[in-house]
């Protein structure tokens, strides 16, 4: 019998994914899951009126024997076309364009624009991994569902500070290893009510449990084929898994966000030790120092919440930035809203004074911290020490060098105050 000729196909590549066109003979090969050894998941398809799954294996494309097996298979099914040809094609781009890599690029030119581009500013940098941490029960994941909100609705999410939290619109996906979808489901429609959004458009939500490097293919072809910006992992501890070595399992973890070349958020938790006592500086995410190594940006956050309230204050406090100076303190209330019966309606977010917000006293600098403590009201240096936990000798020290700014006076037998009535403390909450 004479086969047809196989002509150049039309290739899409995607991540970790190559997908073969043949219109002359309507036949469409997907590989995707693969690995450097050469074995990979062949996917072929008849697509005529209808698409048609002819087969699909698991096959070494290194291997003349596996892909010799594969073509006898499918001449069963439509033996005019020559699969000898087609597949050997199909095996040699694939492995040829996988084991290719990134590619080696000139540097050292005047980039296009110096500024830093940002998917959330100033939260989240464009295509690098950020990392937002605290204990448990401090509002992460209401905080991580308004970002991925502001991020694939285009909107700001904090009515009259219009510096704060500006998107570059993206599809997000939410790869959630600890609640569920009936809990987000809950919280994004609050919070897309308190934003003024009514329409039912959001972002994808995918429940997982496998850790995020044995789950990886799966979540490559999601990305590529929903042409997702931002990804957000909840939480880092629950999709690295078990083993060993902590820092291989961080290792493999930033590994596998940097082969989604798209921007993500961790979600992490901190040692129980860590959040023991009055507010210690915090010491990062649990686990690994890679952790703090990989993230390209690192933010702690602390909340204040009365029992009963119903609100809770949050202190976003900047630990680490790769590119740059570390953002001061942002004070965020999140509101929840109920309706007549109690049940809730609508979240909203407000940015607040650090400073009013009685967190632990490490979110703020020791200069911030006395003038915080002077706006309230005037004190003795003993007074001022014994509030935020620091020698006299330094409290002291502080106060010289403040004063020297203009900032404080000395109102007579050692006691202190703001220089100006209503100084406004030096924190920007943007």
């Amino acid at each position: 019998m004479t086969k047809t000729p196989i002509n150049k196909p039309e290739i899409t590549i995607g991540i970790n994914r190559y997908s073969y066109w043949w219109s002359d003979i309507a036949v469409r090969v997907q590989v995707d899951r693969i690995e450097d050894e050469g074995m990979g998941e062949v996917s072929v398809y008849q697509e005529t009126d209808t698409r048609r799954l002819l087969t699909l294996s698991r096959v070494n494309l290194m291997s003349n024997q596996s892909c010799s097996q594969l073509s006898k298979r499918l001449e069963k099914n439509l033996p005019d076309v020559d699969w000898d040809s087609l597949i050997t094609c199909v095996a040699y781009i694939t492995m040829e364009e996988h084991r290719k890599g990134e590619p080696a690029v000139p540097i050292g030119k005047k980039p296009a624009v110096m500024k830093i581009e940002y998917q959330l500013y100033p939260i989240l940098e464009m295509n690098q991994p950020t990392t937002l941490y605290s204990i448990g029960g401090s509002g992460k994941s209401y905080t991580a569902d308004l970002i991925a909100c502001l991020v694939q609705l285009g909107a700001t999410g904090f009515p009259g500070s219009p510096k704060l939290w500006l998107p570059t619109p993206a599809n997000v996906l939410y790869l959630d290893w600890e609640a569920s979808f009936q809990d987000h489901e809950r919280r994004v429609w609050a919070i897309k009510k308190g934003l003024g959004i009514t329409t039912e458009e959001t972002f994808l939500y995918r429940r997982c449990f496998q850790p995020l490097v044995n789950d990886l293919p799966a979540i490559q072809r999601m990305v590529s084929d929903n042409k997702i910006g931002l990804v957000i992992i909840d939480s880092q501890m629950a999709a690295s898994g078990n083993g060993q070595d902590p820092a291989q399992q961080a290792s493999q973890y930033y590994n596998a966000l940097r082969s989604l070349h798209c921007t993500s958020l961790t979600i992490d938790h901190v040692n129980k030790s860590d959040w023991k006592g009055n507010g210690s500086e915090s010491t990062g995410p649990y686990g690994s120092v890679v952790k703090y190594n990989r993230s390209r940006s690192q933010f702690e956050l602390r909340k204040s919440q009365t029992v009963g309230s119903g609100f809770l204050e949050l202190s976003l406090i900047h630990r680490k930035n790769n590119d740059g100076r570390l953002l001061q303190p942002m004070g965020i209330r999140i509101n929840f809203n109920e309706d007549a019966a109690g049940d809730l309606d609508s979240v909203t977010f407000t940015n607040c004074e650090v400073a009013d917000n009685p967190v632990p006293p490490c979110t703020l600098s020791v200069p911030e911290q006395i003038l915080a403590y002077l706006k309230r009201s005037s004190g003795y240096v003993k007074d001022i020490a014994e509030a935020i936990d620091k020698t006299e000798s330094h409290v002291r020290k502080e106060l010289t060098a403040l004063r020297a700014k203009n900032k404080v006076v000395n109102i007579g037998d050692n006691k202190w105050g703001l220089a100006y009535k209503g100084e406004e403390l030096p924190i920007t909450n943007y």
